[in-house]
């Protein structure tokens, strides 16, 4: 017996070991990514002219990796959920298609300026793009490897890793800068490819494809098959799919349209940024990609501040309501602040400052926002078997923001040269840039109707008597859960459980590939509700009067 006990004691630290080591992989894959988002990034719109492309191009080849995003990530999710939980075959895929489309990318320069040019980086870019979707892998092997008390530690180290390779950006591109040389593919048959500035991050991402490939097939481990473990979760299939009247349902309901309303807006918003900021800065400042890299660092620490931030603010008992405010209102500082100081003749802190205020508050709404769509999914009983799919549908709004934000952005908000060198107007953005902040306003005065209109009463100003009582869900002052609530049934709390809603809520609050770690108080009592209700349905089960 003694030995029997010290060898599982010796297997289970092994095991500790292995999901260790699987987690510095997986920490690993954030540095690499972030890295390569960094030389990539700032690179591409110059890239991109090189080959003759328009501005209207270069954001179409932006929201490319949205759309293939939104295709991809849930036939990862059906793999990993039809192998068994296995991760090894979706991440070799998600590595051979990025090393692949990264050498389409290098390939590009040697093709014929305009349409071909163009349309190589393109394509070089969607089957990257196919492969990054395999990241949110991530997610899904935390939320079913790691122990529930353990996860937003998981997280927290792979949230620093990736604004960790973010710093180490601009010092690559330093490197990158200086490239001027060849590959020569060919003597004999004279097949050399030009290597610049320019292409180069494309061998960059090739050769960070090939270092994870090797380190993913020796030292991932793949976690237990079984349907999860501490009584934290269970069953990892995919959520029950919900039909048109559920998808319906969150269309019309002010309290389910408002926050993936608020979620579009916001990340419309933030991608804006991320279009934007290489050709002004290149424009107004002749900043070449090491330069627009440093901001782009700065930009990635003052989110992670502002991730830690909104936490505390949670913690201290900040309503979901408050946080989303906040948040919404210094878009409208930050994006009003956007058109009026970024211009030809403006300085270097005119132009990083409504970056900082924008990156520091998109945190306090991602995950209250989240919050905040939970409840009410939950206080609806018609809803009670959809949850999957809700969670589902919140997220594809969170990715429909971001893939159209690229299109119009470059199309509509983005002035050529040739425009402000012609009209004298020193402005680098047109007037559609005031989409930001009006449309943060009109998400205040969203949530401003739901609280006092409604009778949400979340913020509590309001005697119980005076509450309009507009729709037949329980306030959000209420427990999330309220006492004399019916118990979750079982098939919600495994779809609230399972593998694909946890990628899905993780997902919706990754802000430039960072992903938020944090919950909001609401979030973590609701969480423990479920764990509560899980455990009296399988007492209730293993009882011998319902045997």
């Amino acid at each position: 017996g003694h030995y029997q006990l010290t060898y599982s004691q010796r297997n289970q630290a092994t095991m500790e070991r292995s999901l260790v080591l699987s987690i510095v992989i997986l920490a690993l894959i954030n540095i690499f990514d972030s890295v390569s988002n960094s030389v990539v990034g700032p690179s591409l719109i110059f890239y991109v002219t090189e080959m003759g492309g328009t501005k209207e191009q270069y954001g179409l080849i932006m929201s490319i990796s949205f759309l293939v995003g939104m295709v991809m990530m849930p036939v990862y999710g059906a793999w990993v959920d039809s192998n068994g939980n296995r991760y090894h075959a979706p991440y070799a895929a998600c590595f051979c298609l990025g090393l692949l489309g990264s050498v389409v990318y290098v390939l590009a320069v040697v093709c014929p300026r305009g349409t071909v040019g163009v349309a190589m980086i393109f394509m070089g870019r969607l089957i990257t793009g196919m492969g990054v979707a395999g990241r949110t892998l991530a997610y899904s092997y935390v939320a079913t490897a790691v122990p529930f008390d353990q996860q937003r530690t998981t997280l927290t180290i792979m949230s620093m890793t990736r604004t960790f390779g973010m710093l180490l950006g601009p010092l690559l591109n330093l490197l990158v800068a200086r490239v001027d040389s060849e590959l020569i593919l060919s003597r004999h048959l004279g097949w050399r490819v030009p290597v610049n500035p320019n292409n180069a991050p494309g061998l960059i991402v090739a050769a960070s494809e090939v270092a994870l490939l090797v380190a993913t097939y020796f030292f991932l481990v793949d976690p237990p098959s079984s349907s999860g473990k501490s009584g934290t979760r269970r069953g990892s299939g995919p959520p029950v799919r919900a039909g048109l009247g559920d998808i319906w349902n969150a269309a019309t309901h002010f309290d389910l349209a408002l926050p993936m309303a608020n979620m579009f807006v916001v990340m419309f918003s933030f991608t804006f940024y991320s279009v934007a900021i290489p050709p002004v800065a290149s424009h107004a400042f002749g900043w070449e990609p090491f330069a627009i890299s440093n901001v782009l660092a700065l930009q990635a620490v003052v989110l992670f501040i502002g991730m830690v931030a909104s936490m505390w603010f949670s913690m201290k008992s900040a309503t979901d309501i408050s946080l989303i405010t906040f948040g919404n209102f210094a878009f409208v500082v930050g994006g009003a602040a956007t058109y009026l100081l970024w211009r030809t003749d403006g300085s270097t802190a005119q132009f990083i400052l409504p970056i900082l205020i924008v990156s520091l508050s998109y945190p306090f709404i991602g995950p209250a926002n989240r919050s905040k769509f939970t409840k009410a999914v939950h206080n609806r009983p018609e809803l009670e078997n959809a949850h999957g799919i809700m969670q589902s549908l919140f997220n594809q709004g969170f990715m429909l923001g971001g893939f159209i934000s690229p299109n119009f952005t470059a199309a509509y908000m983005l002035r050529s040269s040739e425009n402000i060198e012609e009209s004298g107007s020193p402005y680098e953005l047109t007037l559609w840039t005031w989409i930001i902040p009006i449309s943060s306003i009109l998400m205040i005065i969203g949530l401003l109707y739901e609280e006092f209109a409604i009778g949400k009463n979340e913020l509590g100003w309001m005697n119980v008597d005076e509450k309009v009582i507009g729709e037949s869900q329980p306030g959000e002052m209420s427990h999330l859960l309220p006492v004399n609530k019916r118990r979750s049934s079982i098939v919600s709390i495994e779809q609230s459980l399972s593998r694909q809603f946890e990628v899905d809520r993780r997902y919706s609050v990754e802000a430039n590939g960072i992903c938020n770690p944090f919950e909001t108080s609401e979030e973590v009592k609701f969480r423990n509700q479920l764990i509560k209700d899980k455990n009296e349905w399988d007492k209730l089960s293993s009882s011998p009067e319902e045997s």
